[in-house]
């Protein structure tokens, strides 16, 4: 889990507020994906990995590695970073986050493949990715640099690519997005002053998974700054990482969610976003009121009024949500840790005289700034699916007749 969240919003950038501009945006990026003129955010949404996905009667299985000589999904290291689309018009460049609001960019460069004229600026583009704060390695130590990694492509150019498959929409990304930016670069173009870098996410065959495995080390203690990391050897770059996501290589882009898109995690990181609530009771032994604090999942778009759980936080964690206004507004990512103790209240209760202690429960990982409301149920079910199934990396390679090679 990396620490750094705030950098990875762009604290600096602002939101379009204004709602005109705001609902062209929409419209621009809804006329770009060919979906509906009402249609919400359209980026791809993986689903939990299961078991079921190392079985042969399960067409998503990724025992069926290839269809027609041609590998069904390609694999890549699941960064831990902030999942943003990049709206790229010749008036500006836009990032569209997951509540299909938009953050616009200082001038970016873009460059047009084979204008004449270098200023010339792309358009009509829609791209999918995540940011990532890295630390960057050198011989005095890691410093942090900000960095876009776009891992599909759903238009470019006003060419829609959405029912082209993978290789060929990771292809026109390359050769008319990123291409024109390197030979600028080559050519003497200064970037700086841009928010962050752009590139290609690296993606993987299936033979090479124990490659990704490799170089995923895992943080000392919770308050490491990572609880797993990628340490990238080619760049020399270390960025959190939360598992492995395999994308099909035969089907178009899929808006919402798309049951072939797998996100793979150790069993330790299947994480549930969940609401906050803060309770009140008095504290019998000074007579004051003290909040303790429950969490709430959702259903088809509106929040549960039953309590999925109570959550208990560090005397740290406490505090701070204590004294946080915002906190019943807070949506927080957790993990299931078998080995967390949650202290558990009855609900019509008016002090917290009678505590339970029972072992096994949510402990909480960050604040989900970017989101305004938790998973939904079909969601978290996937996810407790998939932390019962416990799926490991063992397991995962051998079913694949893969080994990992030794050190």
């Amino acid at each position: 889990m990396s620490t750094s969240a705030d950098p990875l919003m762009l604290p600096k950038l602002k939101k379009v507020k204004q709602a005109a501009e705001r609902s062209r945006l929409q419209q621009a990026c809804r006329r770009l994906c060919r979906v509906d003129a009402e249609a919400p955010f359209p980026g791809s949404q993986p689903v939990s990995f299961e078991r079921k996905h190392l079985t042969r009667e399960e067409p998503l299985s990724l025992l069926q590695k290839t269809r027609a000589g041609e590998p069904m999904y390609y694999a890549a290291e699941k960064t831990d970073g902030m999942r943003y689309m990049m709206l790229i018009l010749s008036s500006g460049v836009y990032m569209v986050d997951r509540n299909f609001e938009f953050i616009a960019l200082p001038k970016m460069h873009f460059p047009v493949a084979g204008a004449a004229d270098d200023e010339q600026q792309l358009d009509e583009t829609l791209l999918d990715g995540e940011l990532v704060l890295d630390d960057v390695l050198g011989p005095s130590g890691a410093t942090e640099k900000l960095r876009y990694l776009a891992y599909d492509a759903c238009c470019v150019r006003g060419k829609p690519l959405m029912e082209l498959e993978l290789r060929h929409r990771l292809l026109w990304c390359r050769r008319e997005v990123l291409g024109p930016r390197y030979r600028a670069a080559d050519e003497g173009h200064a970037f700086e002053g841009e928010p962050f870098t752009v590139e290609m996410k690296d993606f993987f065959s299936l033979p090479q998974l124990p490659h990704i495995f490799q170089h995923v080390e895992k943080g000392e203690g919770h308050d490491a700054k990572y609880l797993y990391a990628f340490d990238d050897p080619l760049r020399r770059v270390k960025h959190g990482n939360d598992g492995v996501i395999f994308t099909p290589t035969q089907e178009g882009y899929i808006p919402g969610t798309c049951k072939s898109l797998l996100k793979w995690k150790p069993a330790d990181m299947n994480s549930i976003d969940f609401q906050l609530r803060a309770v009140w009771r008095k504290e019998s032994s000074t007579g004051t009121f003290e909040p303790r604090f429950q969490i709430y999942i959702a259903h088809r778009g509106s929040l549960l009024s039953e309590a999925y759980s109570w959550i208990t936080f560090t005397e740290e964690q406490q505090k701070r949500f204590a004294n946080d206004a915002q906190s019943d507004r807070r949506i927080v990512e957790c993990v299931y840790d078998p080995n967390w103790e949650v202290i558990e209240y009855d609900d019509d209760g008016d002090t917290w005289d009678y505590p339970r202690a029972k072992m096994g429960g949510w402990r909480f990982e960050r604040i989900r700034a970017d989101k305004t409301l938790p998973n939904d149920q079909r969601t978290v079910f996937s996810v407790e699916q998939s932390a019962v199934d416990g799926v490991k990396q063992e397991e995962l390679l051998e079913t694949l007749g893969l080994r990992p090679r030794r050190q």
